[in-house]
């Protein structure tokens, strides 16, 4: 379980991981040096996993950010470990994980700059994985309409 002076740290670190260990250790009346250790802490703890930015995916030439659903023939442990080492190989796939929910088995979030290049994800997954997939059904975003979007992706939230 996590002390107080870690979350209210993740918790400033959610919100904006830019500021410096003094300005957090301002806001949360703590030194400067604790501020240092317990982010070390955090980071050797597995709790922060990695420090990054969240881009605006349509300002880097993505259109497309597709959620896709996949239903297998049945459910072996190998084959999670060899989704795990197909999805590490795909540049476009940002997150994939086993699951359960619909009838479906996995759920794989992917980024695509085209149409074209959704289609070349679709058909390499179609290929790779018969004859053990069975459903493929896909959700997709435009990012091309941000008018739609009715709350972007920001891990803030979690700061509450």
């Amino acid at each position: 379980m996590m002390r107080k002076t870690m979350k209210n740290l993740l918790a400033e670190l959610l919100k904006n991981s830019k500021r410096s260990d003094r300005e957090i250790a301002e806001l949360l009346g703590v030194s400067q040096p604790t501020v240092t250790r317990t982010r070390s802490r955090l980071v050797t703890e597995g709790v922060i996993k990695e420090f990054t930015v969240i881009p605006s995916l349509s300002k880097m030439g993505y259109t497309i950010l597709a959620f896709t659903l996949l239903r297998f023939s049945e459910r072996r442990p190998e084959l999670i470990e060899q989704g795990r080492k197909w999805a590490a190989k795909q540049s476009s796939v940002i997150f994939a994980g086993d699951g359960e929910g619909l009838g479906m088995d996995a759920l794989m979030v992917s980024v695509h700059k085209s149409y074209a290049d959704f289609s070349r994800l679709i058909d390499k997954i179609r290929k790779d994985w018969q004859p053990d997939l069975r459903e493929m059904p896909t959700f997709m975003i435009s990012l091309t309409r941000p008018e739609l979007v009715v709350k972007p992706f920001s891990l803030k939230s979690l700061s509450a």
